[in-house]
């Protein structure tokens, strides 16, 4: 018999606080718990091969954090913003999609990642919505259409590439740290050229 204690190590503590904040962008109705949970999802890697403790039990438990804090939370926080059918229905698409891309995810052994990744696609999802709110543009079909599109890319054989550059990672991270103070803007860029990326660089 395997005890948590025994095989549970300091970068799964880190996975750990990655779902707590999906879990609190639920109760909380708010965008910005999941910008952090994309934080610790990636600090949780990070860790896991300073400190020599990648495991399978990692590997799971990161998937199973994902599809809680990028998949369930954003799926949930369009249809309690939006309230309508359409939204419920594209929130299921994202979601199931997003469980997909994660099974996927978990049998292969490639360079890129094949298909939008889950946190990718829960931030494009979720700073589109959140910026469109700001300026007063966003309805139940322009969201339906941005979950349902992030739900394709991520079922998609379109490469992204997993690990960008660090110019590029610092001015994601300033971006994370603004939206934490309602400035969405760079963020919004951030995700949509990154999204765009993947798709004007697919090669069939």
């Amino acid at each position: 018999m395997f005890k948590i204690r025994n095989i549970i190590t300091i970068s799964d503590y880190v996975t750990i606080i990655n779902i707590i904040f999906g879990m609190l962008a639920i109760l909380l109705h708010d965008f910005r718990f999941i910008y952090i949970s994309i934080v610790f999802d990636a600090l949780d890697g990070v860790v896991a091969r300073k400190t020599n403790t990648v495991s399978d039990f990692g590997a799971e438990l990161d998937s199973i954090c994902d599809v809680v804090s990028f998949g369930v939370a954003p799926a949930y926080l369009i249809y309690h913003y939006f309230d309508s059918t359409v939204v419920l229905i594209a929130s299921m698409v994202f979601l199931i999609a997003g469980a997909l891309r994660l099974a996927r995810f978990g049998i292969l052994d490639v360079k890129n990642f094949i298909g939008l990744p889950i946190p990718a696609a829960a931030l494009f999802l979720c700073v589109v919505t959140e910026t469109f709110l700001k300026y007063g543009i966003a309805s139940n079909y322009s969201v339906s259409f941005f979950a349902i599109f992030s739900g394709i890319l991520m079922i998609s054989d379109i490469d992204y590439i997993k690990y960008p550059k660090k110019p590029f990672l610092a001015i994601f991270g300033l971006s994370i740290v603004l939206s934490l103070i309602n400035i969405t803007e760079p963020l919004f860029l951030c995700a949509i050229l990154y999204v765009l990326y993947g798709i004007f660089n697919f090669k069939k």
